[in-house]
């Protein structure tokens, strides 16, 4: 091997290893601070009516959170904090029952879940 393509060869091979050494580690560490991010996410969502909406029209929370953007659930968190209406939410939240969409017109996120919600069995 010829002088120049040593010099050449070995800043390449040196590049290499550290991309092969630091590529999985900023993996990881991406992985965990989102993991991070989404435990936030989950207990401001905790703190909100949203999170028993979600369970009210059948939405699971896990999967809500693990699915939607964090940008959309950010949007329904914030609509949820700003909302006029919560004394009619804690309601029809506190009755149970069945979950129909139609009596939650009040709600600024009823659009947005309704499209989240399962399909009901018909049997």
């Amino acid at each position: 091997m010829d002088p120049v393509s040593l010099i050449i060869a070995v800043p390449l091979v040196l590049v290499m290893l550290y991309l092969m050494v630091r590529l999985p580690l900023a993996i990881m560490g991406n992985l965990r601070t989102g993991y991070q991010f989404r435990q936030r996410l989950a207990a401001s969502l905790e703190q909100l009516r949203l999170a028993r909406m979600l369970g009210y029209l059948g939405i699971d929370r896990s999967a809500y959170l693990h699915e939607q953007p964090a940008v959309d659930i950010q949007k329904h968190m914030q609509r949820c904090a700003d909302c006029d209406a919560k004394p009619t939410c804690d309601q029809v939240l506190d009755q149970g029952g069945p979950a129909e969409v139609e009596p939650l017109g009040f709600c600024n996120n009823i659009e947005d879940l309704k499209t989240l919600r399962p399909p009901r069995s018909s049997g």
